[in-house]
Order: C-alpha cells, then structure tokens, then sequence
C-alpha cells in the first residue's frame, strides 16, 4: 500500500530534459497473454508483460531531441485521472513508415520509452486503457518528416515504470543447451535451448542489471537457488516453453554480485 511520505529534491539535475534510446517500443494489445498490475502504490509493474507464442514488441526510430512526454491529469473531482501522451518525429516517408502509419492507424497498444541513463522503462497505456496514433506528414524544401503521436484512449492512470524486460523480436543471446551458467550481455531477454542442466550463476553482471530468462520447448532446463541466485522461498523454476524468470543484479561486495528473481510467468 502507499504510504504517505515526503517528496524531496532527486539528486543531480533533476529538471533537465528527457535522454530517451532513439526508439519506442510497441506492443499490439491483441499479442499479450498476461498482463500484470501495478503494486499496491499504483505505479510500478514488477514483472514482465507476457505475449502469445511467437509475437514481439517492434521498434520504431525517434528523432534525438523531438521526443515530448506528457501526462495531464483532468475530470470532475469524482472522476479525475491522467492521459498520457507520447509525440515524436521520424525522419523520411520510405515505404516501411508508410506501412507502419497504415497498418497501426486505430490499432491498441501499449508503449515502452526507455532510456540512455539507465533510469527504470516508462510504460505507457494499459489492455484496458491502450494507447491509439495519430500522425502527419510533412514534406517540403526545409523537411521531410513524419510527427508521430501516441495518446491513450481515455484518462485513467498515469505513466508506468516498468521493472520488467521488454519483449522484442531478437533476445539479447541464447544460451546454449546444457550450460550451467549465463553470461550477462545486457539487459533483456536470454533465450534458453533444450537440454538438462541447471543453471546456477549468471556471469559478468552489474548493479541494477535486469534480465529474463525464456523457457524452451523440448528438455527444459531449470534455476536453483545458489549463491549468486536467490529465488523466491528458494523454490527452483523450470524453464518450459513460454516460461519466464526476471532477475535483478545487487552488488553485495566489491566483486560479488547477486541476483534476485523479482518475478517469474509459468506457462
């Protein structure tokens, strides 16, 4: 539950303008198998959105500089909420945006803005509550630009941060079969391949790393309990086919990191 608490000046140069990745990630409503909900104090998701078999999220390029998120609460005092809103431009007007602004025109989605600091995903609209487009064209002697514009549908609640992986078409690595450890590449998803083996470590970490272990058709391996893993109860997961494990790294000494399962999807 929330509790009331004082809200202070963040450290740094809290004021300064949004350093997002120089792409939004979208994922159809219709593609999702499980959404999770917020935590008790309404805005952080802390375990991953789930898609059907073979679909993914895609990615479509920002203009550094043109991003502009925005968040206005509004209503009635017995029935206020927010509508969030994210505007982008996109250079040219080659066949593949031509096809994403008609392809995408009155579809639902959800939308991942993430970020060149490291700070936490921002999540945008909701299965119940998606975010639609809007775009326009402008082409002339001075530019050649798309403005994109993503609104959810109606008001409710406000920007998300999201602590899960986001769902894309190609995993960070795949790991191979039979291997008992992983090796961190990044954050994201690591695709696990048939074969028995208990994977007991993940290598070359960071403070505040986060990856997602996928599950695999076939023999499925599984996660222990160990010294560099800590699960929930200590209760092992299996990683079968649409199965996913999220953990995060914690530096616990100068050279030892740990990692915790902040959430896990059973299929």
């Amino acid at each position: 539950m929330y509790i009331k608490a004082d809200v202070k000046r963040p450290s740094g140069a809290p004021g300064k303008g949004l350093n997002p990745r120089d792409s939004v990630v979208l994922i159809d409503i219709d593609d999702i198998a499980y959404f999770p909900s917020r935590n008790e104090a309404g805005v952080v998701v802390e375990e991953d959105v789930v898609l059907k078999r073979g679909a993914y999220g895609i990615e479509i390029y920002m203009t550094p500089g043109t991003v502009e998120m925005t968040s206005a609460s509004e209503g009635d005092p017995d029935a206020e909420g927010y509508t969030p809103s994210l505007k982008f431009n996109h250079p040219g007007n080659e066949r593949e945006v031509r096809e994403f602004k008609t392809n995408w025109l009155g579809r639902n989605c959800i939308a991942f803005v993430r970020y060149c600091s490291g700070k936490p995903t921002d999540m945008l609209g909701s299965p119940c509550n998606p975010m639609r487009l809007t775009s326009s064209y402008t082409g002339n002697n001075e530019q050649n630009m798309n403005e994109m514009t993503l609104t959810q549908a109606m008001k409710g609640d406000d920007i998300a941060i999201y602590e899960g992986t986001v769902p894309l078409s190609e995993p960070v690595a795949t790991v191979t079969g039979g291997s008992t450890s992983v090796t961190y590449g990044g954050d994201g998803r690591y695709q696990l391949s048939s074969g028995e083996a208990v994977i007991a470590g993940i290598t070359e970490g960071v403070h505040g790393a986060i990856v997602t272990l996928v599950g695999c058709g076939g023999t499925s391996p599984t996660v222990a309990a160990a010294t560099g893993i800590l699960l929930k109860e200590g209760k092992t997961w299996t990683g079968s086919e649409g199965s996913l494990l999220t953990l995060k790294a914690f530096k616990s000494g100068a050279d030892t990191i740990v990692w915790i399962e902040q959430s896990r999807y059973e299929a």
